[in-house]
């Protein structure tokens, strides 16, 4: 009950604490945002992108989710990149095999980009890492990692730092060190 009274008056007297605190106002106040606000910017202590910086996953997957049901209309490529992200929060809080589900469903239709990027090899080596599947993780990475381009080559990376520890926790392993 102490530590409990402690850390609720460090949080309130240190300026910058915000804490993981999400209320139904934060949520309803998130819904109003654009994606770019809610997802990319991350304009308000309170949107996902905030807490996720914060450590707060559980409580940035649920802000990801609610903006998902009851926030703005979203273009199909921007419902993917939410959902990416909030599968990212529940595997950094943890759970890994409802992450997984949440990224399937980030796949894309087969569609050229400029650079020639390759999301959807990404997706199943996340999910392979996840899943724990070494072969289809293996996989993943070489052929990520014969693409050309930035995009690819940053995600390759990404994967080549799952697979080295792919043992490890997905919150550990995708911070290990590269290659």
């Amino acid at each position: 009950m102490l530590a409990a009274f402690v850390t609720a008056l460090a949080l309130q007297t240190a300026p910058d604490a915000v804490g993981c605190a999400l209320t139904p106002e934060h949520l309803a106040n998130n819904r109003t945002l654009s994606f770019e606000a809610f997802d990319q910017a991350g304009s308000t202590p309170w949107t996902a992108r905030k807490l996720g910086e914060r450590e707060c996953y559980v409580e940035a997957a649920r802000a990801s989710e609610d903006y998902l049901l009851h926030g703005p209309e979203l273009t199909e490529r921007q419902r993917q990149v939410v959902s990416w992200h909030l599968g990212q929060y529940l595997a950094s809080s943890g759970a890994e095999l409802e992450a997984a589900r949440v990224m399937a469903t980030t796949i894309r239709r087969e569609e050229m980009t400029p650079d020639n990027f390759d999301w959807n090899t990404y997706v199943l080596g996340t999910h392979a890492f996840l899943t724990k599947d070494r072969a289809a993780m293996d996989a993943a990475v070489a052929a990520l990692s014969a693409q050309e381009g930035m995009r690819n080559q940053i995600n390759a990376r990404a994967l080549r730092r799952l697979q080295g520890c792919f043992d490890r926790p997905y919150r550990e392993a995708y911070a290990c060190p590269a290659e």
